[in-house]
């Protein structure tokens, strides 16, 4: 990911450029992998999620965040639902073959800073810059836990083997397990 809305995918052991791809998305913002490493997304500044194979660049798919400016993106393990988080807090999930979204979820009062889908494909982790993590069930259409942090959140990171979720606050880093990983 470079700062001039282009992504582009290395060797690791050559650091021989494989692809480069123009976004076309203004300033990228979260890029996703699939279980398999077969599919990689990116989201940026306009809205836009654009998916390739991760080998070979091949453009596989593009829509638009109904919330507007896309901050945050995950995939889930088997590379069908594909969740976008957005500046303002709304979450957005829907099959990547559909044509419309599926689900909209909101509580966030800041910007999505992570997505993940967990074990159990029907329950997604999100953390915000309002200091909260909450876990839902996407088939129920609800919040299953929120937890609130002293300070606001600046980066998150989350293991779904595990259920683990790592948190950079102005308190500090910490560490919690959501209960259904």
């Amino acid at each position: 990911m470079s700062g001039d809305g282009h992504i582009r995918v290395w060797d690791f052991s050559t650091g021989a450029l494989l692809w480069s791809q123009d976004v076309h998305a203004g300033r990228l913002r979260s890029l996703a992998f699939d279980n398999s490493g077969d599919l990689v997304a990116a989201c940026g500044g306009d809205g836009s999620v654009r998916v390739w194979h991760a080998l070979t660049g091949e453009f596989k798919s593009r829509f638009s965040s109904p919330s507007g400016w896309a901050r945050a993106f995950t995939v889930d393990g088997p590379g069908h639902r594909v969740a976008v988080g957005a500046g303002t807090g709304d979450i957005a999930v829907r099959h990547r073959g559909a044509d419309r979204f599926t689900s909209h979820l909101a509580g966030h009062t800041g910007r999505i800073l992570m997505l993940g889908f967990t074990g159990d494909e029907d329950r997604l982790v999100s953390a915000a810059a309002d200091g909260t993590v909450r876990l839902r069930s996407l088939s129920e259409q609800r919040q299953i836990a929120k937890i609130r942090v002293d300070a606001s959140l600046h980066c998150t990171a989350f293991e779904p083997a595990t259920g683990e979720v790592l948190l950079g606050s102005a308190a500090g880093v910490m560490a919690l397990r959501t209960k259904d990983a």
